[in-house]
């Protein structure tokens, strides 16, 4: 398997951007994912919150967009264009990146409620990625929609059992600019 390239974007204007929006766009459903505009807002002025393309022998194959906080890595999005899945870059990928990781590495995945759930968290169980037992809701991207149940998963050394408050709190006044009592 080819190494995967990192390319940081950063501004709107980068030409890999259109790409990376498509492929999020079509990877992720509306209740999942922010509007475009302000995706871009965030690239733009936001320096907690890095966008990299994937790229394998220079051709775009997906995106990693994650938030750099004092004690962890937040990766938001993650995706392989659909053209290119299923070709082991989803595995490669994020080998890499947590191999580059400074920090441990948080996600949220789906409660493993259908047969795509339950393959995403095991593709993350494989890469070392160990899910947590809180409940854990997703606030909504979205004015009006609700908030989604999921867990989180931890790559690296942090104790979910001790920081689990901490580190909800980081992610929904940071990432999705709401409190726990918002609901």
């Amino acid at each position: 398997m080819t190494a995967v390239g990192y390319r940081k974007l950063t501004n709107s204007a980068d030409v890999l951007l259109a790409k990376v929006e498509q492929t999020y766009v079509t990877s992720f459903p509306e209740t999942e994912r922010r509007s475009i505009p302000l995706f871009r807002e965030l690239l733009d002025k936001e320096p907690k919150f890095n966008v990299y393309a994937l790229l394998a022998e220079d051709k775009y194959i997906g995106f990693i967009t994650e938030w750099i906080f004092d004690a962890f890595v937040y990766i938001e999005h993650f995706a392989i264009d659909e053209t290119v899945r299923n070709g082991g870059f989803g595995a490669v990928s994020m080998k890499q990146y947590i191999a580059k990781a400074r920090h441990p590495v948080v996600l949220e995945v789906e409660l493993p409620t259908d047969e795509l759930s339950r393959r995403r968290i095991a593709f993350y169980e494989r890469l070392g990625f160990i899910p947590d037992s809180h409940a854990y809701q997703q606030p909504p991207y979205n004015k009006g929609d609700s908030w989604l149940p999921m867990r989180l998963m931890i790559y690296g050394r942090i104790d979910l059992r001790e920081s689990f408050d901490d580190i909800k709190a980081c992610l929904y006044k940071e990432v999705y600019n709401v409190n726990d009592g918002d609901k």
